[in-house]
């Protein structure tokens, strides 16, 4: 079993961890530590635990700080990541964890200032190509995070459309205008999505639950394929065509909650590939999502 894993958003990410945080005063690290990150990249780095080597990642990395990133992923041995160079600065994120309150608080740059000339024609056409080779050999594709606004506003669908005419299984984990594109152009097999970026697609409201089992149960129908919806500690709310199947989540105290979503992510993506089955896949989802809240590591369960 081969995963491509394609991120739009690579991150330098940065974990502090403090016994208590407070505002206004000095705050003094426990630990710290530095991952290169992106959902797409906390998924590839999940399921290369799950199975060594099933996994590679395609990523953007700005020219400006990609040795840093680079050093980065060579010093994960979970991470397997093919570079797309291209202008402008890789993202980073600050994740503040406080220990006593058992809370995860993230700061991310803002991409419209980091990333001065990321995208173009040249670089869209480098992607799309080392996507498409990679595709060949790969059974599935793995595509999360969000579009840094330099990219192509079809880039999401156009890279989706390829993967689906090759054949294979692909899993989307990303909302709003990028989503409805990618639904208007073929139709991902799995959609992942949290409740209020589901709202924030669908609906004009936050869902209540009952709206939300209703309109997953009837998107999937419509679609004839499988949508989980993330709702936090509660349980996710899912349906394969048209048939709810919801799972429960495990309740704990998190260490850190960075790359949940994602660890979620490749554990459905992964075991549905497996055994085709939904519920035994999201089974396998919360498992993950929750090994990886009690882990300092974004995207990890270990």
């Amino acid at each position: 079993m081969k995963i491509l894993c394609v991120c739009l958003s690579a991150t330098i990410q940065r974990t502090l961890s403090f016994e208590k945080f407070s505002c206004n005063q000095v705050n003094r690290t426990k630990i710290w530590r530095e991952d290169a990150s992106g959902k797409a990249l906390n998924a590839a780095r999940v399921l290369n635990q799950l199975e060594m080597g099933c996994a590679h990642a395609i990523c953007p990395v700005g020219n400006t700080n990609a040795e840093r990133f680079l050093k980065l992923v060579a010093q994960d041995e979970d991470l397997s990541v093919h570079p797309v160079y291209v202008d402008g600065t890789t993202r980073e994120c600050w994740t503040l964890l406080d220990d006593e309150n058992a809370t995860t608080t993230e700061l991310v740059a803002d991409e419209t200032q980091t990333v001065h000339s990321m995208a173009g024609a040249e670089a869209e056409i480098s992607l799309l190509e080392s996507i498409k080779e990679y595709m060949q050999t790969y059974d599935a594709l793995l595509f999360a995070g969000s579009r840094p606004v330099q990219w192509s506003a079809n880039l999401c669908a156009r890279i989706c459309k390829l993967a689906i005419e090759a054949g294979k299984l692909v899993l989307v984990d990303f909302w709003g205008k990028d989503l409805l594109s990618v639904l208007s152009t073929c139709v991902p097999q799995i959609i992942k999505i949290n409740r209020e970026e589901y709202s924030s697609t669908f609906s004009d409201h936050l869902l209540s639950r009952e709206e939300l089992l209703e309109s997953v149960k009837a998107q999937s129908a419509t679609l004839h394929n499988c949508i989980a919806v993330t709702c936090g500690e509660d349980e996710t709310i899912a349906a394969q065509d048209g048939t709810v199947c919801c799972q429960p989540s495990e309740k704990l105290r998190p260490v850190n909650t960075t790359g949940c979503g994602d660890a979620f992510s490749a554990g459905l993506l992964f075991e549905y590939l497996n055994t085709h089955d939904f519920a035994a896949s999201l089974n396998k989802a919360v498992w993950c999502a929750t090994r990886n809240a009690q882990s300092i590591v974004p995207g990890s369960i270990r």
